[in-house]
Formats: C-alpha cells, structure tokens, sequence
C-alpha cells in the first residue's frame, strides 16, 4: 500500500504543516496531480482553484502542478507519471458521484494499493473514509443517493472534518445510525497514514469516536 495524507480542511496557514508534510514525500523530479472536481463551479472556478493550489505548494518546492478537471476514462497507467494526488475540497457528495460514475474510484483504490500518494483535503478527505454521511453537517445533497460508501482506504473510519465540539451530538447520531468510529478533524489537524498505522500531524489533536467512548489522540500519536 502506499501513503496518504488527510487534512481537516482549513486555509494555508492552518494546514501548512500537513501540507509540509506531503510534500516531503513526493518524488521532486514528477509532477503533483491536482483534482478539484469537488469544487462547485458555482462557488470557484477551477481557475481559481489552481492558483490557489500552487500558491499553497510552491513555497514548499512543489513547482510541477498539473491539474485534471474531467476523470472520463482515466485510468492507473495515467497516473504513473505524477509523484502524487490532491484531491481538493468542496462538495462531498458530488466528489464521490464523480468519482463514482468515472470508475475513479476503483482507480484510486488501485492507484494506492500500487504504492501511490494521495492528499486529501476535506472533501478529498472525507471520500476516502468508509462512509460519506460525516459531511451531511456542512455539505448540501444534490447528487447522490442510496450508497454513501467512500472508499474505505481508513480501515472501518470515517472522516469528519472541519471538526468543532459542537458536532459532537452529530458524530454520535451518524455512529447510531451506521456503526462506524469516527475520525473526527479540525481545520488544524491531519493524518498520515502508511502500513495501516494511523497517525495525528499538524497543529491540534484528533479525536476518535465510537459507540463506547471519545478519545483525543495528540500530534505524533498513533490512533490504530
């Protein structure tokens, strides 16, 4: 398996020791891959999305950004070239319908399993949980319905990010509902994950949630 990286979501000053980190790990001689297709166009075009992303990455040496808007027929030889994925925020609902109805998740899955590195940030983070409904909170449903499966590269977790203690009556209504722990993130806080261990970076702690008990994991601790 390879690496991936999560991020709670946040500016660039909130995230840049999650971002730092990230791209220490990327080959410095290939490009970074930028998906930004969870972003409404009505909120921000995709233009703006890319000067937001080498604004974020170029001060950390990561020159090379290419970005792809549009997942029909992509496939894991395409993603060989690039030493690594973003895939940005925005609507999470509409990132898994996208990603879904391009096959892209069963790319990404295989992208990973291969030994790739994926970042991602917010939405991109949430799709790669177990379960997308963590994001019912923040992010309107226009486009999916019935199976809310992200792609379950977290082990049995899903993701909730943005995280303030106020969602706390949520996060315990979305584990009676699904009985799923919960990875709870706040816009300070991020994960890396490699060889099936779980661990807290950035700036603030994690908290984890289940059906029996909360618990914050500190920076640099291992939650699994």
């Amino acid at each position: 398996m390879g690496h991936i990286v999560i991020s709670g979501g946040g500016d660039a000053n909130q995230t840049r020791e999650i971002d730092r980190h990230f791209a220490s790990i990327l080959h410095p001689e290939l490009p970074l891959l930028y998906i930004p297709v969870a972003m409404e166009l009505s909120v921000a075009s995709y233009e703006s999305c890319y000067e937001w992303i080498t604004g974020v990455f170029r001060p950390l040496g990561i020159d090379n950004i290419e970005m792809w808007t549009d997942l029909e027929h992509k496939s894991v030889a395409d993603l060989q070239n690039y030493s690594g994925i973003y895939l940005g925020g925005g609507n999470t609902f509409h990132l898994l319908r996208t990603m879904n109805g391009n096959h892209f998740s069963n790319v990404i899955k295989t992208y990973l399993k291969n030994g790739g590195t994926i970042y991602g940030g917010s939405a991109g983070g949430i799709v790669l949980g177990s379960h997308i409904m963590t994001a019912e909170n923040s992010d309107s449903n226009k486009d999916c319905s019935g199976d809310y499966a992200g792609l379950q590269l977290v082990g049995k977790y899903a993701i909730q990010c943005h995280y303030e203690e106020d969602d706390r009556s949520f996060i315990l209504s979305f584990i009676n509902r699904y009985q799923l722990p919960v990875i709870a993130l706040s816009e300070e806080t991020g994960l890396s994950i490699q060889d099936q261990r779980i661990r807290v970076i950035g700036n603030k702690e994690a908290a984890v949630y289940d059906e029996k008990e909360i618990r914050v994991i500190g920076i640099g601790d291992i939650i699994l």
